[in-house]
């Protein structure tokens, strides 16, 4: 980080002394004024919003000609030509037109979700404005995206596995308006995170751009919440089966000079109580039971509840956007078995806490005209605990009795434990954006993070490794160059990355219990090109590659105390990543088509991946693999009321490691065991026009995803009748709402599971059966 501050003060240097100036003006519609439209100069990254008064101020612009545009809703766009040689320049009133007015008009101008997708990475963007008014979470609206598998250990606030086209697990890193995630704790998991503050979820697949500055291997997850400035409050209730219950609460609030405040709260709760399927221990016969019996969950519970705020200013000449923020949350999550349901616990527990201050900085034409800076940083607090003191042992019938030898273990450790750890992380990115003409751009971006971690346990019995401060610490640095040509049909990014890791880590010997230093420190180089052209304007053709490295992260290393296992000597995962596809969208008068398909083949060594250990699990280096994946999506709608999509996921995830000798060992191109390879979705949409005087609408949605049967452990081992396979699934949820007042009031009913289908994730762990959610919406936004 210090380079790259040093780097801006000897840039800026020479050019503090450059002529800038400001640009002013006024927005009428038939003589009355028009707040919050978009004025834009084509060329740069200034925005500005009209006022309550329709007026607009653009600030810190350099002397030169520019086209002025409006962007709006509503109204027709208006262009204007500007010529700024003078400190301000006043351009009085421009007149705009409602495009109510207009007999017929054809929108060309492309969404933010469109432009996404035509980068040249394979990407997916999905647009989250039709989902909002649905009880979902960000989990479960991914879920059903081409090429993603998420896999959870129960229901809500439970741990979950995410696949993406082959890779899994920590192989895919997920953000939050650009910025990592991996720092702030367990409790910030994108499975709590409500819909309504989300405009859209941007998935890539393979090559990452450098502008998510992290050690990414296998794909990524930015999810953009509602960043713009105008005043709203967006409140939600819903509830359903397992007395589950989610509220959430969103608000905005900017004043004419730019001083700008957010707010956020969200609760989740859930007793998780839905039925297993479960062979029980007979009493009488000493055996187990052949046949299953249907038994509800009963220490399970979720609760969590997070509060954000962020104030600042907006649109000042020194600054787009400056803004302090404070995130807080609290979780309890009970713990009803290990990695599998052979062993079941009554009373064991985690808590965790969190404190994360943010800093936030954006800033476009710093000092020379497209030339933009974007730095954020936390500094995050978290208090984990595990409570496994009981001396009882428990069925799944909710009986127990007590342990009258080795009363000394818990339930599912072998000592009891009130294991607390607390961790200290900082994060800091900065991006440095310049745009040189119409055809290039270069981009640099710089990560770093630190993870402290000190653990303690009064029960303790053996050494505790982590009595002395465990660090894990990451920097990132990439460096980008963009070229356009062909008015803009061809597109074409090459990229360097730089990855560092130093850790010093504690762990017991295993012969001796003696708790040893480990330090480890590792370099390492990454590079990678991407490039896309348009055959046609509605035909693009997209290509990239990538040789990539993901250093392991914290909880990966140090385990969480409880039912994951430590490994201090994991190593970094390398992967050589090709992606090759197409991106197909005509609109023929009402009628749209949509088709994406993607090839993924990859090439990782040392994939680092989850391996069961009886009823713990521990992160593991498996030495090499291969990977290829295909995955396509096509849709069609009908005059943006009908819409119908399906997609379709074929992974084939090999082992190919070799013994010393280079001899292929035993699992030679085995398929990778408790990993789907064969997966899709497809979904039915429709949304009325509006109707009534309060401008009501009716919408209606059914998805349907469908995984094919796998083994839950290496396909070669074992005899045809001995081994365990996790079944064949679909599954099926339905959707209906209501919205009147043009979304002001909104009521929605959902099935999930509808037909109560079977379902297994992770190590064969049964999911939620059949359940119903009722969500209430009440979103006002100032005009």
């Amino acid at each position: 980080m210090k380079n790259i501050f040093l780097f801006i003060l000897l840039m800026s240097s020479p050019l503090l002394f450059a002529q800038n100036g400001v640009i002013s003006g006024k927005i009428l519609d038939n003589d009355q004024a028009v707040p919050f439209i978009t004025i834009a100069l084509e060329g740069t990254e200034l925005i500005a919003t009209t006022d309550e008064n329709g007026k607009f101020l653009l600030s810190n612009i350099p002397f030169g000609k520019y086209v002025l545009k409006t962007q709006s809703a509503e109204h027709e766009p208006v262009e204007k030509q500007v010529d700024l040689n003078q400190p301000a320049l006043d351009l009085g009133v421009l007149k705009v037109i409602k495009i109510a007015q207009i007999d017929e008009i054809t929108i060309l101008a492309k969404s933010k979700v469109q432009e996404v997708k035509e980068q040249p990475f394979a990407v997916e963007s999905i647009d989250m404005k039709p989902v909002q008014n649905l009880n979902l979470n960000v989990n479960q609206v991914l879920n059903q995206s081409t090429g993603v598998r998420i896999r959870e250990s129960g229901g809500l606030g439970s741990d979950f596995v995410f696949s993406l086209s082959g890779f899994t697990g920590n192989q895919v890193r997920f953000f939050v308006d650009g910025l990592p995630t991996d720092v702030m704790g367990r409790s910030f998991s994108i499975n709590a995170i409500p819909v309504n503050n989300v405009e859209r979820i941007e998935i890539y697949k393979g090559v990452v751009p450098i502008n998510l500055g992290s050690d990414v291997l296998g794909g990524a997850v930015n999810i953009v919440t509602n960043n713009g400035i105008k005043n709203f409050l967006d409140v939600s209730y819903g509830f359903g089966s397992f007395n589950t219950h989610q509220v959430s609460l969103v608000g905005r609030y900017t004043t004419k000079k730019g001083f700008i405040v957010s707010a956020s709260a969200f609760y989740n709760y859930s007793d998780n109580d839905f039925k297993v399927d479960i062979n029980l221990f007979n009493k009488q016969t000493g055996k187990i039971d052949d046949q299953t019996t249907s038994v509800p969950r009963f220490n399970d519970a979720f609760k969590s509840a997070t509060g954000m705020l962020e104030f600042g200013v907006v649109n000042k000449k020194w600054a787009d956007r400056f803004l302090f923020g404070l995130i807080a949350n609290t979780t309890y999550k009970e713990v009803q078995q290990g990695a599998n349901m052979t062993i079941v616990a009554g009373e064991v527990h985690r808590t965790e806490k969190s404190l994360i201050p943010t800093l936030k900085y954006e800033k476009n034409n710093l000092f020379i005209r497209n030339l933009s800076l974007k730095v954020s940083a936390l500094y995050s607090t978290i208090e984990q605990m595990t409570v496994d003191t009981s001396s009882r042992i428990y069925d799944w019938s909710g009986n127990h009795t007590i342990k009258s030898l080795s009363n000394t273990s818990g339930e599912l450790n072998w000592y009891k434990t009130l294991y607390r750890f607390n961790d200290q992380a900082g994060l800091a990115v900065a991006t440095l954006n310049y745009k040189l003409g119409k055809y290039h751009q270069f981009t640099l971006n710089n990560t770093y993070s630190r993870v402290r971690r000190v653990g303690s346990d009064p029960l303790k019995v053996d050494p505790l490794p982590f009595e002395d401060p465990n660090i894990l610490e990451k920097n990132f640095t990439g460096i980008a160059y963009q070229l356009k040509l062909f008015r803009d049909r061809w597109t074409t990014s090459v990229f360097g990355k730089m990855f560092n890791m130093n850790s010093v880590l504690y762990k017991s010997d295993d012969n001796t219990g003696e708790v040893r230093r480990a330090d480890n420190q590792f370099q390492l180089p990454g590079y990678g090109i991407a490039s896309s052209f348009f055959v046609l304007s509605y035909l693009q053709l997209k290509a990239s590659y990538e040789n990539t490295y993901r250093l392991p992260e914290g909880h990966e290393v140090f385990g969480d105390g409880l039912l994951q296992l430590p490994n201090p000597d994991l190593q970094p995962e390398k992967s050589q990543n090709f992606n090759a596809g197409f991106l197909f969208g005509k609109r023929f008068k009402k009628h749209l088509v949509n088709v994406d398909f993607n090839y993924m083949y990859r090439l990782p060594e040392n994939l680092i991946r989850s391996v069961a250990i009886g009823i713990t699990s521990r992160y593991e280096n498996l030495s090499q693999a291969k990977v290829n994946c295909f995955e396509g999506a096509i849709s069609y709608s009908y005059n943006d009321q009908f819409k119908v999509e399906f997609n379709a996921t074929y992974q084939n995830i090999l082992n190919a490691s070799l013994k010393p000798n280079g001899e292929p060992d035993e699992l030679y191109l085995d398929r990778l065991p408790n990993a789907p390879y064969l997966f899709g979705n497809g979904s039915f949409t429709y949304n009325s026009k509006q109707f009534g005087k309060h401008k009501q609408r009716v919408g209606f949605n059914w998805t349907t995803s469908y995984i094919e049967e796998f083994y839950l452990k290496w396909p070669s081992l074992g005899s045809l009748n001995s081994k365990f396979i996790i079944p064949r699934q679909v599954v099926s949820n339905v959707s209906l709402s209501f919205t009147s007042h043009a979304g002001r009031y909104n009521v929605s009913v959902s099935c999930m599971n509808l037909f109560d289908a079977m379902c297994y994730d992770n190590f064969r762990i049964q999911k939620p059966g059949r359940s119903f959610n009722v969500k209430l919406r009440y979103y006002l936004q100032k005009q």
